[in-house]
């Protein structure tokens, strides 16, 4: 026997013969012609990239057809295109051409110190990877299962997995990869096992071999021995059992043993990630985070930030959807906006701030929301809000906005939800004051916490001093709940402690009904608070 190691993207144990999904393969051969056929074969190839994706799209599931949304979505991106078109006037071949501006591109998305945004770089190559395959003349899927098997590879992505049959997937081992990638969340929303950055052993495992993989332990068995066997093949019995009791978990409502619900919703990033949070339990989402769209080469218009909303909310499906302004400043670089980086960006020109100050960015991005919102049950937030004033100012371009959309005859919702960020100190000791101005609050822990405790959530020389559950914390959320209350407003807590079981429980134990986190944590948050008391303290 031979154990390799690697990550746990998605929990669970598997027991089959090994299939290798190859990746890399030969650029020999290509020639090039003068650049206007070389743009034009590449603008060729990507309409008939973008025709496969949406078959792509609509031969998947629910869960995970709204990936491709975002893939469709890059080959129609400006910077991308731009960059494409760069090369193959430098003299690369179109194929050349993409593989690099792809990768730069993706590398770009790597350096951005946001998780959600910096692991969509594998959708980016993905995309591209296609446009390549049909410019070299090569087949798109890399693999076709005829038995039940476990996946090996240095990379998988979403277009490997979507044409398969999930039935025959036992588990999935990558060489590399990322627990956050979207095959991870693909293999986590259907419960297949799954290890990422395994190394480059496990590439040398000819096909074939039969393996045990734990994925929960982060190992894989290649060639086990009898009593390995029997062994895995117990706990595999025990594990369908306990899957089946998870998922009757996923579809019953949250409601503790005294009878108080708490609505569980998702936080995400995009249609992908909608698609994830819903097919984990949630009931809608509680927090999706537009930046990703303004860390482009270019600020997005309106048309293209109207398609991105549009297509979130038909992947929610009719269930609410709550979608944070840019919520951005110095400490990230964007195309025309950022000027120059602040000494202490945390306390600078950021969220509602960095809007007020550039309002030809909050006009174009209600105005695309307004829009979106006959497609769904849109709720829009304003972050980084510390007074009165903040509200009053937005809320005053909102108007404008409304009568810009009429005087243009467009179509668009007028009346929504609007509410607020509490993330700061100043925002929960004025929570009466600003409480009677919005329809809804929303806590954001992460901020909240570190400017109450004057300790960055990034910095481990100070990590003791960021604790979620200080009492200084629970006094001010305790304000924000009576200010809400006396209002008549809901209130909802964002932040990442409320993926924390027991500070989900402290939190439902303050008051709070409403609890957005990431799809991943749904059950376990769930699990814990239907077998609680909970009473308001």
């Amino acid at each position: 026997m031979k154990e390799i190691n690697g990550f746990c993207a998605s929990p669970g144990l598997a027991l089959g013969r090994i299939v290798t999904v190859e990746r890399h393969y030969s650029a020999s051969g290509r020639t090039v012609s003068a650049p206007g056929r070389e743009a034009a074969l590449f603008e060729a190839a990507a309409l008939l990239a973008q025709d496969e994706i949406a078959s792509l799209a609509h031969r998947a599931a629910s869960e995970e057809g709204d990936i491709f949304i975002f893939q469709r979505e890059i080959l129609n991106d400006h910077g991308l295109l731009s960059t494409i078109l760069r090369y193959i006037d430098a003299g690369e071949g179109a194929a050349a051409a993409v593989e690099q501006a792809a990768n730069l591109y993706a590398e770009k998305l790597r350096a951005v110190p946001d998780d959600y945004i910096s692991h969509r770089a594998g959708d980016v190559l993905d995309a591209c990877h296609r446009v390549v395959s049909i410019l070299d003349g090569r087949p798109r899927e890399r693999v076709h299962l005829k038995e039940p098997s476990i996946l090996v590879s240095d990379e998988l992505m979403p277009s490997d997995l979507v044409s398969l049959d999930k039935s025959l997937i036992l588990g999935i081992a990558i060489s590399a990869g990322s627990a956050q990638s979207h095959c991870s969340i693909i293999a986590r929303t259907y419960g297949i096992p799954a290890l990422v950055l395994c190394g480059e052993e496990l590439l040398s495992l000819p096909a074939g071999m039969l393996c045990a993989l734990d994925a929960g332990e982060g190992v894989l068995v290649a060639e086990p021995d009898e009593a390995t066997i029997a062994r895995f093949s117990h706990r595999i019995s025990i594990s369908h059992r306990v899957s089946m009791e998870a998922e009757k978990l996923r579809r019953t409502p949250c409601i503790s043993k005294d009878g108080i619900q708490i609505n569980l919703l998702g936080n995400c990033g995009g249609p992908q990630d909608i698609a994830a949070a819903i097919a984990a339990g949630a009931e809608g989402v509680g927090l999706l985070r537009s930046e990703f769209l303004f860390l482009g080469d270019r600020l997005p218009d309106e048309e293209e930030q109207f398609r991105f909303y549009r297509d979130c909310l038909l992947a929610a499906g009719g269930r609410p959807v709550t979608i944070r302004t840019l919520d951005i400043g110095a400490d990230k670089s964007v195309a025309g906006v950022s000027e120059s980086r602040e000494e202490n960006p945390a306390l600078g020109l950021r969220g509602m701030r960095l809007s007020l100050a550039k309002p030809h960015l909050l006009h174009t991005q209600l105005a695309a929301l307004l829009r979106a919102a006959i497609y769904g049950d849109l709720h829009i937030m304003f972050p980084m809000v510390t007074t009165a004033q903040d509200l009053d100012e937005a809320f005053a371009v909102l108007d404008q906005v409304r009568e810009a959309l009429t005087a243009r005859g467009a179509d668009f919702r007028a009346e929504l939800p609007v509410g607020c960020m509490i993330e700061t100190p100043a925002a929960a000791l004025m929570a009466e004051e600003l409480a009677p101005k919005v329809d809804f609050f929303s806590i954001g822990t992460n901020d909240l916490t570190q400017y109450t405790l004057a300790a960055d959530r990034l910095n481990p020389a100070v990590a003791r001093y960021f604790d979620p559950h200080a009492p200084a914390l629970q006094k001010l959320i305790k304000m924000t709940l009576a200010a809400a209350e006396d209002a008549g407003i809901p209130v909802s807590v964002c932040g990442e402690a409320a993926a924390a079981p027991e500070t989900a429980l402290l939190y439902a134990m303050l008051g709070v009904r409403k609890l957005s986190m990431a799809a991943v944590s749904i059950s376990d948050v769930k699990l814990r608070l239907n077998d609680a008391l909970i009473r308001s303290v």
